[in-house]
């Protein structure tokens, strides 16, 4: 849950509230099986979770976490149309309205890819071979270059 565990990090660093205030937890967590062999190994399927987000006593503009989150999918998670993941959904409560006070809950789906590598010390067996779960290295970049476009390709 590599996203999950990322987006709290980054919602926690923007400092939207204090750290005891946002919760974030998984709900309805399922595999696709996929058996595709790639490049990082064998993708044995695709993780598909809910992530909830909740921000309690939430007193900034809720158009600035819009933007927070929707440029983080944006840099994170640019494949999610591939999937149809649905769109971010924010449900805003108001705690205090004199003191402009929110709770806040947002839900996103993710989905991740899993993948096995061949080891003879593995515990997982397919296909007749032994295999233990892929090592998950993230790699941001920090710089980019797009060196071409074509529109009719898309």
């Amino acid at each position: 849950m590599i996203q999950l565990k990322a987006l709290t990090a980054y919602l926690l660093d923007r400092q939207l509230v204090a750290a005891e205030q946002l919760d974030a937890w998984t709900e309805q967590v399922s595999l696709e099986l996929v058996w595709k062999e790639t490049e990082k190994g064998l993708q044995m399927g695709n993780m598909r979770y809910r992530a909830v987000f909740s921000l309690e006593r939430f007193n900034d503009h809720p158009g600035r976490l819009m933007a927070l989150v929707g440029s983080w999918l944006e840099s994170h998670d640019p494949v999610r149309h591939l999937f149809d993941l649905p769109a971010p959904e924010f449900a805003i409560e108001p705690v205090d309205t004199g003191n402009d006070l929110f709770d806040v809950d947002l839900v996103l789906e993710f989905i991740e890819p899993q993948y096995l590598v061949e080891d003879p010390g593995g515990e997982f067996q397919a296909f007749g071979t032994t295999w233990a779960l892929a090592p998950f290295d993230l790699w941001v970049a920090e710089k980019g270059e797009v060196a071409g476009y074509d529109a009719q390709s898309l």
